[in-house]
C-alpha cells in the first residue's frame, strides 16, 4: 500500500477517515513488526501523518490498538452475524458465515496477523487484555446463537451438548484463522471450502463396505 500525501494536523479534513486510515496502516503495520516493535512514528509516517499529528487521533499506541481492534471486532462480527443470519440449517448458515470470513480476509489482508499478534502479545501487555476478551466474547455469543437456533429447529441429536457444538465451530474458524495468518490466501480459501465440503457432506467418497 502506498502511503498517502504527507500532512501535518488536519485542517478541514475529513477527520474520520483519516482517523480510520491511521487504523488500517496500524493493522498492517502491526501484523508485520508486532506489538513491541510498532512505534507510533512509524504509524504516523506509513499513514502520510506526522508524528504529532496522529496523537491528535490517538494518545497512546495501546489506545490505538484497542480502538482498532475494537472496530474491527464490530465491523466484522456484523458481517459474520448477517450472513449467519440467512435462513437455513445450521451447517448451511455456518457455510455463509465462512464465505464472508473470506471476504473479510480479502478486505482486510492484516486482520488474522494482526488478530493472532494482539491475543499473543496481551499475556506481555495487559492492557490489551480487556479488548481480547470482548473479541473472544463477541464470537462465542454469535457462535452460541447459532446453535441455540439448531436445538429450536431440532437439528442436534439427543445427548449432544450445545456447548460442545459452539466450541467446535469456535474451533474451526480459530484454525482458519491461524492459517490464513501463516499461509498464503489461496491455501486459505481453498481449506475453507474443503471444510464447508466437509460439513455439507460432499468432501469425502461414500463407501459401502
Amino acid at each position: 500500500m502506498s502511503a498517502p500525501a504527507r500532512m501535518g494536523r488536519p485542517v478541514n479534513a475529513d477527520g474520520e477517515r483519516t482517523r480510520r486510515r491511521i487504523m488500517t496502516v496500524a493493522m498492517d503495520h502491526i501484523a508485520e513488526v508486532g506489538y513491541a516493535k510498532a512505534t507510533m512514528k512509524s504509524i504516523a509516517e506509513q499513514a502520510g501523518l506526522t508524528s504529532a499529528a496522529i496523537y491528535h487521533y490517538f494518545p497512546s499506541k495501546v489506545q490505538l490498538v484497542i480502538a482498532t481492534l475494537n472496530e474491527l471486532i464490530d465491523e466484522v462480527m456484523a458481517r459474520l452475524g448477517s450472513a449467519a443470519a440467512a435462513p437455513g440449517t445450521l451447517p448451511q448458515r455456518f457455510i455463509a458465515l465462512l464465505d464472508e470470513a473470506i471476504a473479510c480476509v480479502r478486505d482486510y489482508p492484516s486482520v488474522a496477523r494482526f488478530d493472532a499478534t494482539v491475543y499473543l502479545e496481551s499475556a506481555r501487555y495487559p492492557d490489551l487484555g480487556a479488548a481480547v476478551l470482548r473479541r473472544q466474547r463477541a464470537e462465542e455469543a454469535l457462535y452460541t446463537r447459532l446453535v441455540a437456533d439448531a436445538v429450536r429447529a431440532g437439528e442436534l441429536r439427543a445427548g449432544i451438548d450445545p456447548q460442545s457444538v459452539v466450541d467446535t465451530l469456535t474451533s474451526i474458524t480459530w484454525g482458519l484463522a491461524h492459517l490464513s495468518a501463516t499461509v498464503s490466501a489461496d491455501r486459505h480459501r481453498a481449506a475453507v471450502r474443503a471444510t464447508e465440503a466437509l460439513l455439507g457432506g460432499t468432501l469425502l467418497v461414500e463407501r459401502n463396505d
